[in-house]
C-alpha cells in the first residue's frame, strides 16, 4: 500500500519525502527491528544506571555511540534515510522554533512555579566553562534527537502494521516519543511533572521539524541554538529548568 501519495499525509509535510522503514521502504528484518529495539532500551538502561556513575568526560559520546551505531547498522549505513538536503525555508526552522520553545517552556515552568511544584537545575550548568563539556556536547545532543527518533519509527512501525493508517502511527508514535524523551530527564530534574510537559511535550515542536522535512539534522540545530540561548538565558535569568 503507497504512502506517498497526498491523502495519507499530513499538510505541512513536505511532498516526496517519507520516514524509513514504517512500510517496509527499505524493509528490516526481525532481527534487525529487534536490534534497533535492543540498542533503544540499552540507551534507556544506560541513561538511568551507567549515566550517574560514569565519568562525566565521556557520557555524552556514549549516549551517542549507542543509539547512533545501532541505527548506522539496521539502516545499512545509509544515513541519508533521516539526513536529507538542506531547504532555505529550513532556516526560519532552525531559528524560529528555539523561540517557541522558550516561550512553551517558560509558560509552563511559571504555572508549574505558581501552582508549588518544582524542579532541580540541571547539572549542566555546572559545565558550561568545562572544555571537556563543549566536547561532549555536539554528541550529546545528536544522541538525544536520535533517542527521540528510534521510539517514533518503531512505534510508527507497529502502528501502521496494524491499522495501516500512516497519520494515526504518526501522532501516537509522536507523543510516545516525547514522553519517553521527557522521562529520560526525570534524574536532572527530579520532577516528572515538569519532564513529561517541559523537556517532554514541549520538544514536540524539535521532532515537529523533522515530521516535515524528515531531515534530523534540522531537529539537531534547532535543539543546539534552544540551548545555547537558554545556557544565555540561565547565566543571566536563571532559567536552567528549561534546558533540554
Amino acid at each position: 500500500m503507497a504512502d506517498n501519495n497526498e491523502k495519507n499525509m499530513f499538510k505541512f509535510e513536505r511532498k516526496g519525502l517519507d520516514f524509513p522503514f514504517y512500510n517496509n521502504i527499505p524493509k528490516l528484518s526481525n532481527l534487525k527491528w529487534t536490534i534497533l529495539f535492543l540498542g533503544f532500551i540499552a540507551t534507556i538502561l544506560f541513561n538511568f544506571f551507567l549515566r550517574p556513575q560514569s565519568p562525566h568526560e565521556i557520557t555524552g559520546l556514549i549516549y551517542f555511540l549507542i543509539p547512533f551505531s545501532t541505527f548506522l547498522y539496521v539502516a545499512n549505513g545509509k544515513l541519508g534515510l533521516i539526513c536529507k538536503k538542506f531547504q532555505k525555508k529550513d532556516v526560519k526552522f532552525m531559528i524560529g522554533i528555539p523561540f517557541l520553545y522558550i516561550i512553551c517552556a517558560s509558560l509552563i515552568g511559571i504555572i508549574l512555579h505558581y501552582i508549588g511544584l518544582t524542579s532541580n537545575s540541571n547539572p549542566a550548568f555546572g559545565q558550561l566553562y568545562s572544555i571537556i563539556f563543549w566536547i561532549n556536547y555536539p554528541f550529546q545532543i545528536f544522541g538525544e534527537e536520535l533517542i527521540k527518533l528510534i521510539p517514533f519509527l518503531i512505534i510508527l512501525f507497529l502502528v501502521y502494521k496494524f491499522t495501516e493508517n500512516r497519520k494515526i502511527g504518526i501522532v501516537i508514535a509522536s507523543l510516545v516519543s516525547v514522553l519517553i524523551f521527557g522521562l529520560l530527564h526525570i534524574n536532572s530534574y527530579g520532577s516528572i511533572v515538569h519532564v513529561i510537559f517541559i523537556q517532554g511535550f514541549c520538544s514536540l515542536l524539535f521532532l515537529y521539524t523533522y515530521l516535515k522535512s524528515k531531515n534530523i539534522f534540522i531537529s539537531y540545530i534547532a535543539h543546539i541554538v534552544t540551548d545555547i540561548l537558554i545556557f544565555i538565558m540561565g547565566i543571566f535569568q536563571g532559567a536552567s529548568f528549561l534546558f533540554l
